[in-house]
């Protein structure tokens, strides 16, 4: 039963790196669309003579670069939570591995015994 419980195990692992992936996608999609809104208010910025509207798009961008901060903070944990998970899912299948040859081993050796 060991090695069944390894591979439950090593499922699990999958389905969170996987999960863990798309909410890599998700914040490199936000990261991409703050971007997008950056350079739409800098273009504005250039276009408009309005000193209160040159203003106000400023005051966009300050606030559009701490969400990017706080995107690639967030990022930068999932990156780590994934490599973390992924060492963790690799010493699993290395046990799995290990559980499977002994289970091997002793089929094998009731199978001598019976013949």
């Amino acid at each position: 039963m060991g090695a069944d419980q390894t591979k439950r195990s090593l499922n699990q692992y999958d389905k969170d790196i996987a999960d863990l992936e798309k909410k890599m996608a998700d914040y490199t999609k936000k990261e991409a669309d703050i971007n997008r809104k950056m350079n739409d208010a800098q273009k504005k910025i250039q276009r408009t003579s309005s000193s209160s509207m040159q203003t106000s798009k400023l005051r966009q961008i300050s606030s559009l670069q701490n969400d990017l901060v706080r995107v690639t903070k967030d990022k930068a944990d999932v990156s780590k939570k994934i490599a973390d998970t992924r060492t963790k899912r690799n010493g699993t299948y290395m046990k799995l591995q290990k559980e499977e040859l002994l289970e091997q081993k002793e089929a094998d050796k009731k199978q001598r015994k019976v013949q």
